[in-house]
């Protein structure tokens, strides 16, 4: 097996003249601005999240900022950014924390949201302290380097942690992710390009690990999706009770709610598809006029207002859908 020195001497050295430019690896690093990165960077892009970023710690540029700031806000700036659950744990998290984030991993894991890479990357990369981590990219490159058969991901923690150096340990754990983000990528890996390829026991097969999962079929969630407009302009729309699919993010009814009246047919708007990560779904949307008063959990909003409250993709789709005019923050 590789030795430390074999592994963390050479890639230091790739990523001191190989590593992006990004705002969240401005030095000093801020805890915070670190947090909120790594977060947003959970199952998305680089060049999907620099956006994101940017407008994000423009409104909640400080951790006070963030706990303060009401949910609906928070939401209406992640909209299109998905897994909504990171906003929301983001939220929580931030007012949970007191004014500032602890500095130990454990004491991060007690934190909403903090699962063990996130905990792990804020005290590694933000507070020094000497912690492995592993991510997608990091297993990615670990199951190469050691044609590791099975679970990568959980086979690469115990293999991070051995071969984690005594010093410069933030520094090695980036280095590992941007490599396995700009070299070892899933397909495609640029092998020759690789300061590890000496050291690598998978590189005559990087393709065949890790080990591809079998996906189990996604389930189909179907419903009816209800586009009540009024005479001004106006859509009707609900909040998502709970932290499950959507929640706290505000879509169309899925039902009539009590107290609006019809004023006119509803009519079939059309059918909107979408495949998430884990179910696919298949809205039908109707649209019809209505009046009346928006009782608690509803709210009649403008088209201007829209972009104030967090909807997801699948709730602005619906809402093309139903031809109401939609302006986002969203690229």
């Amino acid at each position: 097996m590789s030795s430390t020195k074999q592994i963390a001497k050479p890639l230091l050295r790739w990523f001191a003249k190989n590593k992006r430019d990004l705002p969240w690896r401005m030095e000093p690093r801020d805890p915070y601005r670190t947090w909120v990165s790594e977060v947003m960077l959970q199952q998305t892009r680089v060049d999907v999240v620099l956006p994101y970023y940017t407008r994000f710690l423009q409104r909640f540029p400080t951790l006070k900022a963030l706990a303060e700031a009401p949910l609906d806000e928070v939401l209406a700036l992640w909209s299109g950014l998905g897994y909504y659950a990171r906003a929301r744990n983001l939220h929580r998290a931030a007012q949970a924390a007191g004014g500032a984030l602890p500095e130990s991993c454990e004491a991060l894991r007690a934190l909403p949201g903090f699962g063990p890479y996130t905990a792990a990357a804020v005290a590694s990369l933000a507070f020094g302290e000497a912690v492995p981590l592993v991510d997608g990219n990091v297993a990615r490159v670990f199951a190469r380097l050691f044609r590791l058969a099975g679970d990568a991901r959980e086979q690469s923690w115990p293999l991070a942690a051995r071969h984690l150096p005594k010093v410069r340990a933030g520094e090695f754990n980036e280095a590992l992710m941007e490599l396995g983000a700009l070299v070892c990528t899933p397909r495609n890996p640029r092998c020759g390009a690789c300061p590890l390829q000496a050291a690598c026991d998978g590189k005559d097969a990087p393709e065949q690990f890790p080990e591809r999962k079998v996906r189990a079929a996604r389930p189909l969630l179907a419903w009816h999706a209800y586009a009540l407009l009024r005479k001004d302009g106006a859509v009707l729309l609900e909040q998502r009770k709970g932290e499950k699919l959507f929640g706290g993010l505000w879509e169309l009814p899925r039902a009539k709610p009590p107290g609006v009246r019809l004023q006119g047919p509803l009519e079939k708007s059309g059918v909107v598809e979408q495949t998430l990560t884990h179910r696919e779904v298949r809205v039908t949307v109707h649209s019809a006029r209505a009046s009346g008063e928006a009782r608690e959990g509803f709210r009649w909003v403008v088209p201007e207002g829209l972009v104030k409250l967090g909807l997801s993709s699948l709730t602005r789709r619906t809402l093309r859908a139903a031809q109401v005019r939609l302006t986002s923050r969203a690229p």
